[in-house]
C-alpha cells in the first residue's frame, strides 16, 4: 500500500504558524513610512519594548499570515497611540533583525483589548530606532523633507535652525515630550520662529502639491480663499453666461455656504440653486464679506481701483448689488467730507444721523437680498422623485471640492446627459472598496480618483469626451467636465 508523501509546503506552513506567539503590550510609538509599512513600538512591561512590522511588500514565501495594501491601510486604521492590544507575532526577515538591536517582530493582525481612556492625547514615546550604522541606508527611513526642486528646506535667517527646535511647540505651543531637548521660545521669539516656520512650510505644501503637468506658476496662484471665484469665472468662459442661465440654471452640489452660487447669480447673473443636506445658518459678516468682494471685482472690471465701494455714501435705493458707477477722481479722494452735500452746503447735523440711519436700512435689505434658492437634500434617488423638474431643467450639474458627492454629481449627470464640472479633493478610498481603475488598480489618491472618473466616459461617444483643466489656485486644482457639442446644445 503506497503511503500519501506529505507536502512540503504544508510542513513549512505548520511550522511557520508553530513559530507564532502570543504578545500583549501599549502602543506607545507609531509610525507609517509608506503604503505598504508601518510599525509599532510595543510596551510589554516597564523593562521591555519591542517594534512590530506590518508590511504588505514581504518577499518571502509561506508567511503565516500575508497583507494587501488595502489590508495593511485597515490595520493601520486601527491603530491608536496608547490602546493595550493583542497580537499574533512571527519572525521578520534577517535584514530586519540585523538593523535593530532590541525584539523585533512581524505582525499582520492585532485586536485593541484596552482602549487609550486619557483626557489628553497619549504622549508617544521616541521611537526605538535602528543600529546607528543603517540608519541612513534603511529602506523605508524618509529621506530628509525637500523642496520639489529638490533644495534642502532651510530656515529664512541664518541664525536660525530648525533643528534646534521642537516642532511640536512651534506649531501650537505645546509639548507632550517629558525630556524634550528642544527649544521652547517664547513671546517674540517664538511669534519670529513661527512665522517663519509657517512660511517656509507652506511654500514647501505648495512646491509638493503642485502637479507636474500644472501649467500656472505657483507665484501666479491665487490663496485657496478665492477658489469660487476663480472656479466661477471658469465656468462663464467655458460654458458662457447663456448656457449656464438656460433652463432652471445651475445646481451646485455640496455647495456649502454658498459662495460658488452666490458669485454666480449676484456678479455674472446667473441662477444657481445650492444642493446642500447640511441646514447652515447664514452668518451676517460672511454675507457682507462677500458682498463687498464682489463689489470689488465688478468695480475693477469697470476701470476701478477695486476700492470705490468703500467710498460710496447711499448704497443703492434698490438695495440691489449692482455695477458701481466709476466715481469721479476730483470728487471722490479719501479725503472727501460725509458732511457736504452735492451742492457743496453743509448738511446739519440731524441731516447726518437721518442718512446713518438710512444707509444702515439699506445695507441691511441688501444683505437681506443677497441670498441665493437652497435645496437641504442630498442628489440621489430621492432628489430625483422629489427634484425631476429642477434636475431635467437644470443646465448642468458643477461641484468645488464636493467630498463624497464627486461621484454621485458624475453618475447623475451622465445618467440624465448633463453636462458637469467637478474639482475633485478628498477620495475616500476605504469607504469606496469598489471602485477599480480600467488596468485593475485601487482608487488612493485624487489623481486615481480624476482617472477613475474620465473611465466612466463609456457611453460610446453618446455625450462626447471628458476633459480636465487646471484652475489657477492652490490646492487641488484640476477641474473634470464635460461641455456639450453644438449639435447637443442645440438638442
Amino acid at each position: 500500500m503506497l503511503l500519501e508523501e506529505d507536502d512540503p509546503n504544508q510542513t513549512h506552513r505548520q511550522e511557520q504558524d508553530s513559530r507564532c506567539r502570543q504578545l500583549i503590550g501599549q502602543i506607545v510609538h507609531a509610525r507609517k513610512c509608506n503604503k505598504s509599512f508601518f510599525f509599532l513600538d510595543v510596551r510589554v512591561d516597564e523593562q521591555l519594548k519591542c517594534t512590530v512590522l506590518f508590511r504588505s511588500d514581504d518577499p518571502r514565501e509561506l508567511l503565516p499570515q500575508r497583507l494587501s495594501d488595502s489590508e495593511l491601510a485597515a490595520q493601520w486604521r486601527k491603530v491608536r497611540r496608547g490602546d493595550t492590544i493583542c497580537l499574533q507575532v512571527f519572525d521578520p526577515s534577517q535584514e530586519e533583525v540585523s538593523r535593530r538591536d532590541h525584539l523585533v517582530y512581524q505582525a499582520a493582525d492585532f485586536t485593541v483589548l484596552t482602549a487609550w481612556s486619557g483626557h489628553v492625547p497619549f504622549p508617544p514615546e521616541p521611537a526605538m530606532g535602528f543600529k546607528q550604522s543603517d540608519v541612513a541606508s534603511h529602506p523605508h527611513q524618509q529621506p530628509e523633507v525637500k523642496l520639489a526642486t529638490a533644495v534642502a528646506m532651510k530656515p529664512a535667517s541664518d541664525q536660525v535652525s530648525w533643528e534646534d527646535y521642537c516642532k511640536f511647540w512651534i506649531n501650537s505651543h505645546r509639548c507632550l515630550k517629558k525630556d524634550c531637548q528642544k527649544k521652547h521660545p517664547t513671546g517674540e521669539e517664538y511669534a519670529s520662529v513661527q512665522a517663519m516656520w509657517v512660511k517656509e512650510r507652506t511654500q514647501v505644501r505648495k512646491e509638493r502639491s503642485k502637479m507636474q503637468d500644472d501649467p500656472h506658476a505657483i507665484s501666479s496662484k491665487v490663496p485657496h480663499s478665492r477658489r469660487a471665484l476663480i472656479f466661477c469665472r471658469w465656468l462663464v468662459h467655458t460654458f458662457g453666461k447663456d448656457y449656464l442661465n438656460s433652463g432652471t440654471g445651475v445646481l451646485d452640489v455640496a455647495g456649502g455656504k454658498g459662495e460658488i452660487s452666490l458669485f454666480l447669480t449676484h456678479m455674472f447673473g446667473i441662477r444657481s440653486t445650492v444642493v446642500e443636506p447640511k441646514v447652515r445658518k447664514d452668518k451676517s459678516y460672511q454675507r457682507r464679506n462677500l458682498m463687498e468682494v464682489i463689489q470689488k471685482e465688478l468695480d475693477i472690471e469697470a476701470g476701478g481701483d477695486g476700492r470705490f465701494y468703500k467710498r460710496i455714501a447711499l448704497s443703492s435705493p434698490t438695495g440691489q448689488i449692482s455695477l458701481p458707477c466709476h466715481p469721479n477722481p476730483e470728487s471722490s479722494g479719501d479725503g472727501a467730507r460725509e458732511n457736504i452735500n452735492d451742492d457743496g452746503c453743509e448738511v446739519e447735523e440731524h441731516d447726518q444721523e437721518t442718512i446713518k440711519k438710512e444707509r444702515k436700512r439699506l445695507k441691511k435689505q441688501q444683505r437681506d437680498q443677497f441670498v441665493v434658492p437652497r435645496l437641504n437634500t442630498l442628489l440621489d434617488s430621492q432628489f430625483e422623485e422629489h427634484h425631476g423638474d429642477m434636475l431635467e431643467g437644470a443646465s448642468i450639474l458643477i461641484g468645488m471640492h464636493p467630498d463624497q458627492a464627486t461621484e454621485p454629481i458624475v453618475d447623475m449627470a451622465l445618467k440624465h446627459k448633463k453636462p458637469f464640472a467637478v474639482v475633485p479633493c478628498c477620495v475616500f478610498g476605504q469607504e469606496n472598496p469598489h471602485r477599480r481603475l480600467s488596468n485593475g488598480g485601487e482608487v488612493n489618491t485624487t489623481l486615481d480618483l480624476i482617472q477613475y472618473l474620465m473611465e466612466k466616459d463609456t457611453s460610446n461617444g453618446v455625450l462626447g469626451t471628458m476633459h480636465k483643466e487646471f484652475l489657477a489656485f492652490d490646492g487641488m486644482n484640476i477641474v473634470v467636465f464635460y461641455r456639450p457639442s453644438p449639435t447637443e446644445s442645440s438638442q
